[in-house]
């Protein structure tokens, strides 16, 4: 991937992006359209793979969202809710859209090799430092010719905050691939990657300032930092830079781009 500044990203640590997620359990599914527009996506490649009396793990299930859109699709949905946060996943079970909910890290799964008949993972894997461990160890869990249903933010995604950051000289903070390096290590991590099972996902949304724009933008996640926040008056330049450099008629665009698609677990 090449990068604004010389440096690659320095992600938060997981546990701090866990937090940020819980903080905003409550309120993040009502401001995140795009999010949610992600969701019905892999829920109807997800649909496509489901079987009766299947297991399946929606891994980073938060709130449960997905099981609840997925239920609404298929009555074969058999999922466990995983997240290393735990508001979101009590919220999932006081919901009604979790039976099963296990507070877990992504990168130590708790299931037996071959256990798993497929896993969904929505815009997950860009929050972590090494992706790759958790692939391998998603690949592992599953069953030979399991699937996994995923949505990645990719390299172009939020380009808006990650130029202005890197004008004030604020390292980026999120790993975004490029496609190319998300599907090698797909297919290193042991699954089999399909060209036609692969979409992308691109949109521009507007909002009516800056600070709407990454109020929905940390709703993600994606403004959790590796070291301090930034002081009121920092903040204050960020919205305004952001403004002078992207604002248009009074709104201001927050690009999203992702990948979207069903990989195969790799028969030995």
């Amino acid at each position: 991937m090449t990068y604004l500044t010389d440096e690659p990203p320095v992600l938060p640590p997981k546990g701090r992006i866990a937090a940020r997620f819980g903080r905003v359990a409550g309120v993040c599914e009502s401001a995140a359209g795009v999010s949610i527009e992600i969701i019905k996506r892999v829920a109807a490649l997800t649909r496509l793979e489901l079987g009766a009396g299947q297991l399946w793990a929606d891994l980073g299930g938060g709130t449960g969202k997905f099981a609840e859109i997925l239920r609404g699709l298929s009555t074969d949905a058999r999922l466990t809710c995983v997240d290393l946060a735990f508001p979101p996943l009590r919220r999932a079970v006081r919901a009604g859209r979790a039976v099963y909910a296990v507070n877990a890290d992504i990168d130590r799964l708790p299931f037996r090799d071959g256990s798993l008949h497929g896993a969904v993972a929505v815009s997950v894997l860009q929050w972590l430092s090494a992706p790759e461990v958790a692939l391998r160890g998603i690949a592992n869990a599953l069953k030979p010719n399991g699937a996994l249903c995923f949505a990645v933010f990719v390299d172009g995604a939020f380009t808006e905050l990650i130029e202005t950051r890197a004008r004030m000289g604020l390292p980026p903070v999120i790993w975004l691939p490029t496609v190319s390096e998300l599907l090698m290590a797909l297919d290193g991590a042991g699954f089999d990657v399909q060209p036609e099972a692969i979409e992308h996902y691109d949109r521009v949304q507007r909002f009516p300032d800056a600070a709407s724009a990454l109020g929905n933008l940390s709703r993600l996640g994606a403004t959790a930092t590796n070291g301090r926040l930034l002081n009121r008056s920092e903040l204050a330049e960020l919205y305004k830079d952001y403004t002078l450099v992207f604002g248009k008629k009074g709104t201001v665009p927050l690009t999203y781009r992702s990948v979207i698609g069903t990989v195969k677990k790799r028969e030995l």
